[in-house]
C-alpha cells in the first residue's frame, strides 16, 4: 500500500535523502504514456519501476514529484515528455488504459497517480492571475509564480450511474468506445451541483429516463486527465429510452443471465458484447449486478 506521506513534501533535506536511498525508485510517464514491461513474455504487463542512480542524466534538469512510500522504499515520478524516444530495455511507453487493462489495481494506480501529477505539471506551466511562469514547489504538489500565487493540482468529479429496471440494467455505448464495448453511463458534475442531481441529470440527459434514490456504491480516482469518478446505482420505474445521439450511440436493456457469463465462466453462453475491464469503475458496478442472487 502507498503512503502518499504528504508531510514530508516541504522537507527539503529529507527529500534529498529519500531520492539518494538505494529503495528509490522512479516512476517514467512520457507523453502522457507509462512505462511498462512484460516479464518473460507475460500477457499483462507490470509497472517498470527505475532506479534514480542509474538514471541521473534525467534528474538534472527535471522537476520530480514525490509520490510517496510503499513497502520497499520512496516513489518518484519523473516526466520524460520532452526526449524524442526515450529507450528503457525491454520495457516500453504504452497507453495505461490498453497496456494496463487487466493489470492488478495497485500498479494500475501507482502509474494513473504518475501520469496524473505529470500531466497537471504539463498543463499548469503559467499563472492564470498574472501569467508569469509557474515552478514547482512541495515535491511537486505545488506551482508557484515570482508574484506569490499558488497554483494546486484539481480533481473533477465525475459521476457513473448503472441504471437497474429490477432484473435488468441499462448498458451503452459512446462512439469512441471499442467495437462491441458497452458501459454505464457517466458524465461531470457542473457547479453548484449535487451528486444526486447529477445523477438524475445525465440519466435524464441521455437516455431520457428518470431515476429514483440514487444509491453511492464506490469512487475511483481517474487521471485522465484529472477526474474522480463517483460510481452510483439508480433505480428506473418507468420510460422509454430516448437516446441523447450526440453522446451515445446505442443503448439497450440486459438481464442478469445475460450478462453472467461475462463475470462467471461456464454460466452459460457469452453474449455478443463485452463490458470494460477490471481497472474501469464499470467493471465491478455491472459484476455485483450480474451476480447478485435472484436473477
Amino acid at each position: 500500500m502507498l503512503d502518499r506521506a504528504a508531510h514530508r513534501r516541504s522537507d527539503a533535506s529529507w527529500l534529498a535523502e529519500a531520492l539518494a536511498s538505494p529503495d528509490a525508485r522512479l516512476v517514467p510517464v512520457w507523453r502522457n504514456r507509462s512505462l511498462l514491461v512484460r516479464p518473460d513474455g507475460a500477457k499483462t504487463p507490470e509497472p517498470a519501476l527505475l532506479a534514480p542512480r542509474a538514471h541521473a542524466d534525467w534528474l538534472a534538469a527535471r522537476e520530480l514529484v514525490f509520490l510517496g512510500v510503499d513497502a520497499r522504499g520512496p516513489l518518484f515520478a519523473v516526466d520524460l515528455s520532452d526526449l524524442e524516444a526515450p529507450e528503457v530495455g525491454a520495457a516500453r511507453f504504452e497507453d495505461l488504459r490498453a497496456g494496463g487493462a487487466f493489470m492488478a489495481a495497485h500498479d494500475f494506480g501507482l502509474l494513473a497517480y504518475a501520469r496524473g501529477v505529470c500531466g497537471w505539471h504539463r498543463r499548469a506551466r503559467f499563472c492564470e492571475r498574472c501569467g508569469a511562469p509557474l515552478h514547482a514547489r512541495d515535491a511537486g504538489f505545488k506551482r508557484v509564480c515570482p508574484e506569490g500565487h499558488e497554483v494546486f493540482p484539481r480533481t473533477d468529479p465525475a459521476v457513473m450511474v448503472l441504471v437497474t429496471r429490477g432484473d435488468e440494467c441499462l448498458i451503452a455505448r459512446q462512439p469512441g468506445f471499442p467495437k462491441g464495448m458497452y458501459s454505464a453511463l457517466a458524465g461531470f458534475v457542473e457547479p453548484g451541483e449535487s451528486l444526486e442531481e447529477c445523477v438524475r441529470r445525465e440519466t435524464r440527459e441521455e437516455v431520457g429516463l428518470e431515476v429514483d434514490a440514487p444509491r453511492y456504491v464506490a469512487s475511483q480516482g481517474w487521471p485522465f486527465p484529472a477526474s474522480l469518478m463517483l460510481g452510483f446505482v439508480a433505480e428506473a420505474p418507468t420510460g422509454e429510452v430516448a437516446l441523447d445521439r450526440d453522446e451515445l450511440e446505442e443503448a439497450r436493456w440486459v438481464d442478469r443471465a445475460t450478462l453472467r457469463p461475462l463475470f462467471e465462466p461456464g454460466a452459460g453462453a457469452r453474449p455478443a458484447f463485452f463490458v470494460p475491464p477490471p481497472m474501469s469503475l464499470a467493471h465491478p458496478l455491472l459484476r455485483v449486478f450480474a451476480l447478485r442472487a435472484g436473477g
